[in-house]
């Protein structure tokens, strides 16, 4: 099977997960619900479900339903972080991936509820990962996930994006927002099959792998978004364009360096040159 086939298969995949774990769209009250699919199914790409899936295969771990719920609690998370920056208060975008904005496809409200919604399925998810394995690390799993999304994470990332916004940059600004809002949900996706599933041995080679990654991610999104003006804090601002490149491949080789078996981690490495090829650096 291609990386393409793989992809497609798995997103597939996750996409019903998904389905299954939020309520319809009909459900009362049907505004917040139908608010809630419209961000996840509003054409996401699934890299971080992926990532999990592929560092799961990476440690021998059966792709099962445990597997892509951990991949769909993720991805909640993601969507639930757009909703939000899009908001008014934040970066007042009016489009996502060519498509109204939730906030203005319903309203401001909804929107902040939609993504408070997507966050606290996201833990409903976690809970119900004990049911289909009682021997799970679930501990583990939520102080990483908690951690990898909150102030000391994905939401500290946002904080400083936002307070940087304008203002002359340093590289240590730059580097600890992108660590943080972009690749600290990464890294997570990257080790939590090793923290569930308690392959210890992995976790430190998985977390350099989904830092790196992340870190390459968002620097490669800044370098194709570098002449639309928005005033975002952006690598390139900080190291020049070809600076910015050459750190991207700089992460990128950090994050194959950290697939030691590299037979056993093919889909691993197939992200990276997925990400190579998306962003076209």
């Amino acid at each position: 099977m291609n990386f393409s086939d793989y992809f497609k298969k798995h997103t597939r995949r996750i996409d019903e997960i998904l389905d299954s774990l939020l309520p319809g769209e009909q459900v009362v009250p049907a505004t917040i619900h139908r608010a809630m699919r419209y961000s996840l199914f509003n054409g996401g790409k699934r890299v971080r479900p992926i990532i999990a899936i592929a560092s799961a295969e990476y440690m021998d771990i059966d792709v099962d339903r445990i597997v892509y719920s951990i991949g769909a609690m993720i991805e909640m998370v993601h969507a639930y972080s757009l909703v939000h920056d899009d908001l008014p208060s934040m970066d007042n975008d009016d489009f996502r991936r060519g498509k109204p904005t939730v906030h203005r496809l319903f309203n401001e409200a909804v929107a902040i509820l939609a993504g408070d919604a997507l966050l606290t399925a996201a833990f409903e998810a976690m809970g119900m990962l004990r049911s289909y394995k009682k021997n799970g690390d679930l501990g583990a799993l939520l102080t990483e996930f908690a951690s990898a999304i909150g102030s000391r994470g994905l939401v500290g990332g946002q904080v400083m994006d936002l307070e940087k916004k304008g203002a002359k940059l340093t590289e240590k600004d730059i580097l600890f927002i992108h660590k943080n809002k972009t690749a600290a949900l990464m890294t997570f996706a990257a080790i939590a099959p090793a923290l569930f599933f308690r392959k210890q041995t992995y976790v430190s080679d998985m977390r350099r792998y989904g830092e790196s990654l992340g870190m390459a991610f968002q620097i490669g999104d800044d370098i194709v978004d570098r002449d639309r003006g928005s005033g975002e804090p952006s690598a390139v601002d900080v190291f020049g364009i070809d600076g910015a490149k050459r750190l991207f491949y700089e992460y990128m080789g950090k994050a194959e360096g950290a697939v030691q078996y590299k037979k056993k981690g093919g889909c691993l490495i197939a992200v990276c040159d997925w990400i190579k090829q998306e962003f076209d650096v």
